[in-house]
């Protein structure tokens, strides 16, 4: 019987290497840049100089500012992903799990205040494809929240005249908003995540 040879992986080359420590260097320099002054009084030219790399390929590489603020999101969300997916399917009671995501997600938001009100604050102006990516990766947390919510309704710890979906959209508000406070130094991390518990709870359990 006759085998199709599977394809060997792609070589990495030495201009992949490069183009590669090329994009870290500028991330790191838009982080640096961004958590200092505010993305709208940060020029690609400045990030290009604190990166030591011409500004033109924060085009090539992040197609504009708009774009490498984005990929900052995404490098920020990305190691919670299995944590939380980890945290949303194993076998602990349905509360718990729940205040474990956002323990998680929050802990991970809010370890630098000055960085999370700048993305926070460019979500409100970026350009619609950012817009459309980053509703879809705010989707998936609501549906695991959701699927949690399920599973609380199931074991009869959650109401179940709530709808999931729409009862996580509530709790992602309220997840924002209370990290909010963070920022203006109004509230501790530790506070706002108790606050987080005490609406949600409000909303959600059977016995409160």
């Amino acid at each position: 019987m006759n085998r199709t040879p599977s394809r060997a992986p792609k070589r990495r080359t030495r201009r992949d290497e490069q183009r590669e420590l090329t994009r870290g260097k500028l991330l790191e320099a838009a982080r640096k840049l961004f958590r200092d002054y505010g993305y709208e009084d940060v020029s690609v030219t400045e990030i290009g100089k604190e990166a030591g790399v011409s500004h033109t390929l924060i085009n090539a590489y992040f197609h504009g500012k708009a774009g490498l603020l984005y990929e900052i999101v995404r490098e920020n969300n990305a190691p919670q992903w299995p944590i939380l997916i980890e945290a949303a399917g194993n076998d602990d009671d349905p509360k718990d799990r729940l205040w474990n995501m956002l323990d998680i997600a929050g802990r991970k938001d809010g370890e630098d205040p000055r960085l999370l009100a700048v993305m926070q604050s460019y979500a409100w102006l970026w350009p619609e494809e950012i817009e459309v990516a980053n509703r879809a990766d705010r989707l998936l947390f609501k549906e695991l929240i959701a699927k949690v919510i399920e599973a609380g309704q199931a074991s009869g710890a959650f109401r179940t005249d709530i709808d999931p979906l729409q009862t996580a959209r509530v709790i992602f508000a309220v997840y924002t908003w209370e990290l909010r406070s963070t920022v203006f130094k109004d509230t501790s991390l530790e506070s706002a995540l108790a606050n987080m518990r005490a609406y949600i709870g409000n909303l959600i359990l059977v016995d409160h």
